[in-house]
């Protein structure tokens, strides 16, 4: 008797899964569509009926790891203070950053060309600057900018050394996370916390 047959839903699923397996071995220019079939167990026209191209694909499992980091960010215990605010905030994201090292890779460590999967990563540090920005609405700062684009800069400047500092760890991992998030917290916090201390 052969086995239950599979939804499109379950199908689908067992297709992300074994895709996930292969961006994670090959990254995204040296997976192939066959590989992934092989690896679902289906054939690759099935697979190319629920993802018509490779970048379908690695887009739908990309948003899906971006979603799961900034979730993380929701997950930190209320802080006292700014300074605590900054260091829980920088200690969730790379925390969930070693647990995770195919979205680490994903997100952090591949840039692929392909306009589709370049338009998710956008919309990703688009969702990551208004997260933020919100994060530094509720710190005190003294600045003669308008509240709302100090906000707006603090989340691209945190953000994009944030990003840099988690591409380089992919090849050094050597360093511990605890260290790397110190190193991070140091290089951040000492401008911003003066600008604290100033604030009325």
């Amino acid at each position: 008797m052969s086995g239950k047959r599979l939804t499109r839903g379950e199908r689908r699923e067992r297709i992300l899964a074994a895709a996930a397996e292969v961006f994670a071995e090959r990254g995204y220019d040296g997976a192939g569509m066959r590989e992934v079939a092989t690896r679902a167990g289906i054939s690759t026209p099935v697979l190319y009926d629920h993802f018509p191209a490779k970048a379908q694909l690695y887009s739908g499992l990309l948003q899906s790891e971006v979603d799961s980091l900034q979730a993380a960010w929701g997950e930190r215990p209320a802080p006292r203070d700014a300074e605590e605010l900054f260091t829980t905030t920088v200690d969730a994201i790379f925390g969930w950053i070693e647990r995770n090292e195919r979205g680490w890779r994903m997100i952090f460590a591949e840039s692929p060309a392909d306009p589709e999967v370049a338009e998710v990563h956008r919309r990703a540090q688009a969702r990551a600057t208004e997260k933020l920005a919100e994060l530094f609405a509720a710190v005190p700062l003294a600045t003669d900018l308008d509240r709302t684009r100090a906000n707006e800069l603090f989340a691209e400047t945190y953000k994009s050394a944030v990003n840099a500092i988690a591409g380089w760890w992919w090849h050094h991992r050597d360093l511990p996370r605890a260290r790397v998030v110190a190193l991070t917290t140091d290089l951040l916090w000492h401008g911003l916390r003066r600008l604290t201390e100033e604030a009325p």
